[in-house]
């Protein structure tokens, strides 16, 4: 484990990573500093801010809270590392990532590299095709703001055994957020808005992904966003029980609201497609309900993904 830290801590890599952070843009943190300031004197900024993490005197600072209005009228809390600590967590995650996308379950289509909802709505189709027409439809309740901490550290270890990057992790997962109202400190969950998040999401649902593999039913699973397919009517009922009991071991819970068991026939909506029969076909996400998005969406029906046998 020694090589991973040793690339980690390569000053080329935080190179790499500020080129990254600095093209992904973002506003500052809660310490004010912009891309443009950092990159006002960028050679020595990295050179300070590798020498802190190899040290351990780097330390992360609070994540600024950030509300943004959601497309059904809610609200989605953001929470914004500043540009130095987005600049060390994307440093660890390219040296990461080529490590857990050889372990990552082909089940699951987000956050990973040369993957989109797309080919996540093609792998429908093609379990469709091979006979699983039954299909349970199903998000987990505020998946981010419930992952618990000492659980995912566990999963992490298990592919990271590094006493080192384990506390960095820890850190930016606890380190808090900056309300109005002064510092929140969370006892559970991970700040969506920072970059590591995306991939220890997908570290603490492997666990997930695996033991539905080594089961008789399939698995497309875009980030909390998934489907359960069976052949049988029978087996799906009998999986949402599995299903709701798997999640609640791992501090989980399914949304009962966005939760449906149907089929091809009767039809569904995934990833902003709309699914009847062999049909699959783009439809509006604000449509309250799949029906009439369907009625409107006939006429221009295509078969994306369709497997020929």
């Amino acid at each position: 484990m020694d090589i991973i830290a040793d690339e980690f801590l390569k000053l080329s890599n935080f190179q790499r990573a500020w080129e990254k952070v600095a093209e992904n843009r973002g506003c500052a943190g809660v310490d004010g500093e912009s891309i443009d300031k950092f990159a006002s004197n960028q050679t020595i900024n990295i050179y300070q801010l590798r020498n802190a993490v190899s040290d351990s005197t780097y330390h992360p600072q609070p994540c600024k809270q950030v509300i943004i209005p959601k497309k059904n009228g809610s609200w989605r809390e953001l929470k914004i590392p500043i540009v130095r600590d987005r600049i060390v967590q994307q440093a660890l995650l390219n040296v990461l990532y080529p490590i857990m996308e050889a372990k990552f379950s082909a089940a699951s289509f987000a956050y990973r590299p040369n993957l989109s909802y797309l080919n996540a709505v093609e792998k429908v189709a093609d379990w469709r095709d091979d006979g699983y027409s039954w299909v349970l439809d199903a998000d987990i309740v505020k998946f981010f703001d419930n992952i618990d901490h000492q659980r995912l550290l566990k999963q992490v270890r298990i592919h990271i055994d590094n006493p080192g990057i384990l506390c960095l992790i820890k850190s930016w997962i606890s380190v808090g957020v900056l309300t109005e109202e002064g510092l929140v400190l969370p006892q559970k969950g991970i700040p969506q808005g920072a970059v590591i998040s995306p991939m220890l999401a997908n570290i603490y649902l492997h666990e997930f992904d695996e033991w539905i593999a080594a089961t008789d039913l399939k698995l497309v699973r875009y980030a909390d966003d998934f489907l359960i397919l069976s052949s049988t009517q029978e087996r799906i009922l009998q999986a949402k029980l599995e299903i709701i009991n798997l999640l609640d071991s791992m501090g989980l819970m399914m949304n009962a609201e966005k939760t449906q068991i149907t089929n091809f026939n009767r039809g569904f909506r995934f990833l902003g497609h709309g699914f009847l029969e062999k049909a699959i076909f783009p439809i509006d996400v604000n449509s309250d309900k799949l029906k009439s998005a369907i009625d409107k969406s006939k006429k221009k029906v295509s078969t994306l993904g369709k497997k020929h046998k």
